[in-house]
């Protein structure tokens, strides 16, 4: 029996005979195609993006709600990205306690300025 290269050998499931010789070699597959065509959960990122931006309260709330969402998806099979989700919801709770931290300064700045505008005023002047 006689070797012959171009005679189609069995190959381990998923994979494809090499090329005949003096074709190029095809480039690698990419990570996402490699992993069966998962993708990263969109709301993920869109908890972990507003929560970076939590200059106000109002992005905190959306990325909790968003990153719990992505949370139940990713758990349901759609899609990666756990960590992101927590991330964001993380960041949230983060810019929540930012926001209530800048609110109560403000209540008691106007309450000092408020008590001291109206101590000055009932005070008399000789």
């Amino acid at each position: 029996m006689s070797y012959d290269p171009y005679q189609q050998q069995s190959q381990p499931p998923g994979m494809q005979p090499p090329p005949p010789p003096g074709m190029p070699m095809a480039p690698p597959a990419y990570p996402q195609q490699q992993a069966g065509g998962v993708e990263i959960n969109g709301k993920a990122v869109a908890a972990l993006v507003c929560g970076v931006l939590f200059c106000t309260g109002l992005l905190g709330i959306i990325s909790l709600v968003l990153g719990k969402s992505a949370e139940r998806e990713i758990n349901a099979g759609m899609g990666i990205g756990r960590p992101m989700a927590k991330a964001g919801r993380i960041l949230g709770w983060v810019g929540i306690a930012f926001t209530l931290v800048w609110v109560a300064y403000f209540i008691i700045l106007f309450a000092i300025i408020g008590t001291a505008a109206n101590s000055i005023s009932n005070s008399t002047v000789y």
